[in-house]
C-alpha cells in the first residue's frame, strides 16, 4: 500500500479524523504502517482510545478502498492527499487540516486559492442581506479574489452565485459527501460552479449523508482556505458565527457587515464588530486589511502573531459578571449551551452574546453539537466596577 492509498483509507474509517491522523503520526512515520500495526502497539498510542484501535487494526471490514476509488473515478471526483501539490498551502497551517479532499471541479480552483474570501451568514435573510451579499461579493470576484462559502440556503447561495454572475470563481464546501450534496435545490448551482473554473468539495467519503454534526467540521475548511472571513448577516445562534470563531483560531481575519440594531439577523454581526471584527461596507474595506507590501506585512503579521501568543498566556481578561458566571460555569469541561442557558437562567440571547464576546476574546471555543470549551491557559477574572 502506498502512503497516498493509506491516507484515504484512514480518512475512509470511523473514529479516525485528522485529531487522532496527528496522533498517529507522531507515533508512526508513514500512515500505513498505522494500518498493519497489532493491536497492542496501537493501544500504546497516546489519547488513541480501544475503539479508535479497534477500528485501525480491522480496518479492511471498515472501508472498501478500491470501491471508493473506482466511484471517485467513475464520478469524476478528483482525490486529493494531504501530500498532494494540488492541496492548498494556507489549509495546510490549520491546526486540523483534512486527510483528503474529494474535489468535483478544476484543481486549479485549489491551488490557487489563495486569494480567498469566505462569505458567510444566516440561511433566512432579509432584503438588505441578499442585497449586501451580492454586491460584496461581485466586488470581491472583480477584484481577483475567489469567493468561498458553504453551498447552504441564504447568503451561502447568494455569495455564489453573485460571484458566477460576475464570471468570478467560487469554491463550494459540502457538509456531507459528494454523492449526496445538500442543499438538493442547490445541485443546479453546484453544476455551474464546477463548469466555471471552480470546485466542489469535502473531506467526507462520497457516500456520506448530511448530519448536523458534520457542518461545524467543514466550516473550519471554508475559514481555512480563506485569508479572511466576511460574516454579512447572522442572528446570535448562527452557524456562520462559528465559522467566524474557528477563522480566528485559524488566525486569519475577520470581518463584518453592520445590521439595524433592531433585527434579529444583525445581532450575531453587530456583536462580532463590537468585539473587534473588522466593520465592512465595501470590498475596499477588506482590501486594505491586506493591502501591505508583501514583506512587511509578513513581518507585522509575525509581530502581532507573538504579541497575541504572549497575551494568551500572560494577560487575565476582565470580564462583566454575566460573561465571568459563564466562564466559571463552564469550568474545566465541555458544556452543552443550551444547560448554559437554563442553569444560569438568563435570557438566551444575553447568554449567547455574552459567550459570542467570550469567543472573540479566546477565551472560550465552540465545539460541533453546541458545545463550549475553555481555551487552555488563559485566564479571567472580575471586572471592577
Amino acid at each position: 500500500m502506498t502512503r497516498r492509498e493509506a491516507l484515504i483509507a484512514l480518512n475512509l474509517l470511523p473514529e479516525i479524523g485528522p485529531g487522532r491522523m496527528r496522533l498517529l503520526l507522531q507515533c508512526f512515520p508513514e500512515p500505513q504502517e498505522a494500518l498493519g500495526a497489532p493491536l497492542d502497539r496501537l493501544r500504546r498510542v497516546p489519547r488513541l482510545g480501544e475503539a479508535a484501535a479497534h477500528i485501525l487494526h480491522t480496518w479492511e471490514q471498515h472501508c472498501d478502498l478500491p470501491n471508493e476509488e473506482r466511484r471517485a473515478q467513475q464520478a469524476g471526483v478528483s482525490l486529493v492527499t494531504y501530500d498532494d501539490l494540488s492541496y492548498p498551502r494556507q489549509l495546510k497551517e490549520i491546526h486540523d487540516p483534512p486527510i483528503c479532499l474529494y474535489l468535483r471541479g478544476d484543481l486549479l480552483a485549489l491551488q490557487d486559492s489563495i486569494n480567498s474570501l469566505a462569505m458567510v451568514g444566516s440561511r433566512m435573510v432579509t432584503q438588505y442581506g441578499i442585497s449586501v451579499a451580492r454586491r460584496l461579493a461581485t466586488e470581491a470576484v472583480q477584484a481577483g479574489w475567489c469567493i468561498v462559502s458553504g453551498l447552504a440556503r441564504g447568503i451561502d447561495t447568494i455569495s455564489h452565485t453573485a460571484a458566477l454572475d460576475a464570471n468570478g470563481r467560487t469554491i463550494a464546501v459540502l457538509g456531507s459527501g459528494l454523492a449526496h450534496l445538500y442543499p438538493p435545490e442547490n445541485l443546479e448551482l453546484a453544476r455551474r460552479i464546477v463548469s466555471h473554473g471552480g470546485a466542489v468539495i469535502s473531506e467526507f467519503p462520497l457516500n456520506t449523508k448530511p448530519d448536523r454534526h458534520n457542518f461545524p467540521m467543514r466550516n473550519r475548511i471554508i475559514s481555512g482556505l480563506c485569508r479572511g472571513t466576511l460574516v454579512v448577516e447572522a442572528g446570535l445562534q448562527s452557524g456562520s458565527l462559528i465559522t467566524a470563531g474557528q477563522a480566528l483560531d485559524q488566525e486569519r481575519a475577520v470581518f463584518a457587515v453592520p445590521g439595524r440594531i433592531d433585527s434579529p439577523c444583525s445581532q450575531g454581526c453587530n456583536a462580532l464588530i463590537k468585539a473587534g471584527a473588522k466593520l465592512v461596507e465595501s470590498f475596499q474595506d477588506i482590501q486594505e486589511e491586506f493591502s501591505l507590501l508583501p514583506s512587511m506585512r509578513d513581518t507585522v503579521l509575525l509581530r502581532e502573531q507573538r504579541r497575541q501568543e504572549e497575551e494568551l498566556q500572560q494577560t487575565e481578561v476582565a470580564l462583566n459578571p454575566l460573561e465571568f458566571r459563564i466562564w466559571t460555569a463552564i469550568g474545566d469541561e465541555e458544556r452543552n449551551i443550551d444547560e448554559l442557558v437554563e442553569e444560569l437562567d438568563q435570557p438566551a440571547s444575553s447568554v449567547l452574546g455574552a459567550l459570542l464576546t467570550l469567543e472573540i476574546q479566546q477565551l472560550i471555543r465552540q465545539l460541533p453539537g453546541k458545545c463550549v470549551r475553555r481555551v487552555p491557559r488563559r485566564r479571567a477574572i472580575p471586572r471592577k466596577s
